[in-house]
């Protein structure tokens, strides 16, 4: 069986943003960050400061395009609009990081975060080498900082993100774990009521 491929129109974009609505769905790629900054400015040139929903579901991607989106919602946030982000099924990797920088998080009760290290595949002399750690280093300080900020309990040392981020072994989180470590602000399981 064919495997289906569900790409939002242009005219489908239009529509969300009309709402103020992003979907950030898939891998996170130069594709999906080109759209992502587009809709972001459009927004920004609107006249309205309504909060801006991100409705997150992606496994992650690419550290740079996440950089690039990450930053994008800085921008928004210094505007003065308010980022929601709301997990739909699972923000693993680069899109737990995305989530991280809104200012409100919601997941619902059956979904997922994951995180873990940056990763690169190394290349070239040990000076290649040598300057790669060197980013990867600061990126992880970097990230380790943003989590803890955001945190709670435990949870609110940069060090101990900075472990986790270390190496490649996906942490996954359920709903429960991350309203008790305060990576996420709320669950909402208003879905899973009858």
């Amino acid at each position: 069986m064919d495997e289906e491929i569900f790409v939002t129109t242009e005219y489908e974009r239009r529509t969300l943003r009309k709402n103020r609505i992003i979907v950030v769905s898939g891998d996170i790629d130069s594709g999906t960050a080109h759209e992502f900054l587009e809709d972001i400015h459009v927004l920004l040139h609107e006249e309205s400061k309504d909060p801006i929903t991100i409705v997150i579901a992606s496994p992650g991607g690419e550290a740079f395009s996440g950089f690039a989106m990450v930053r994008a919602v800085r921008l928004a946030q210094n505007s003065g609009i308010k980022v929601i982000g709301s997990v739909h099924g699972y923000a693993c990797s680069m899109a737990f990081f995305l989530l991280q920088s809104c200012d409100e998080r919601i997941m619902g009760k059956l979904d997922v975060l994951m995180a873990h290290g940056i990763t690169t595949g190394f290349t070239g002399d040990m000076k290649n080498i040598e300057s790669e750690t060197k980013l990867l280093t600061y990126w992880h300080r970097e990230w380790a900082d943003l989590v803890a900020n955001r945190c709670v309990g435990d949870y609110t040392e940069p060090g101990f993100w900075f472990e986790v981020f270390r190496d490649n072994t996906p942490q996954w989180y359920t709903a429960e774990e991350c309203i008790e470590m305060g990576v996420v602000d709320k669950v909402d399981d208003s879905d899973y009521k009858n």
